[in-house]
């Protein structure tokens, strides 16, 4: 684990509406002594207000944007090096999809496709969109890399014309848990 106290965790916020919930898990994780660093896609943005997500970090968002620094600083390699786990959160059906056939021409994508060392999806989408048979082989996929999942849970969805169904974002104690046991479990085969 980290120097810093409890590990490094890049919190990788993808285009779903559950985007609005994740400045409480970076609030979280914050005060449970993990260092936080915060990238987001294009889509997310366009849930969630990036100086919102800086505020909850205590710092500047990772971007498409801040991908090239003039330093000449890369920053998909840097994080992944830095991370000591990635949590992917909300993770879409999108993000999911390619991460497994390994796309990288975002900066959270090519952050996971660089060599994340440990990987933890928190996904969050309609329960037919998880229900899919695309989305399991995805899931198995990635799941047969090492990646983990905490959640979804079953509950109301954000839109009201639908029942509710398994899909929702991960409660903030279960991520944290799921966390935590992420970081503590050795990484040896």
């Amino acid at each position: 684990m980290g120097e810093t106290g409890a590990g490094r965790v890049l919190v990788a916020v993808t285009g779903g509406i559950a985007a609005y919930k994740i400045p409480g898990v970076v609030r979280r994780l914050r005060e449970a002594g993990f260092e936080v660093e915060v990238a987001a896609t294009p889509a997310a943005l366009r849930f969630i207000p990036q100086e919102t997500l800086a505020v909850a970090a205590g710092r500047r968002v990772h971007t498409d944007e801040t991908w090239w620094e003039e330093s000449g600083r890369i920053e998909h390699i840097t994080l992944a090096r830095w991370a000591e786990l990635v949590l992917v959160a909300p993770a879409t059906a999108d993000a999911i999809a390619r991460a497994a056939i390994g796309l990288g021409d975002d900066l959270v994508s090519a952050t996971i496709l660089a060599g994340a060392k440990k990987v933890l999806w928190a996904p969050a989408m309609n329960p037919e969109m998880w229900q899919s048979p695309a989305t399991a082989r995805n899931v198995a996929t990635l799941k047969s890399w090492g990646h983990r999942f905490v959640g979804p849970e079953e509950g109301a969805m954000a839109s009201a014309e639908e029942e509710p169904g398994t899909g929702r974002l991960a409660g903030e104690e279960a991520i944290l848990a799921a966390v935590r046991e992420a970081l503590a479990e050795d990484p040896s085969p």
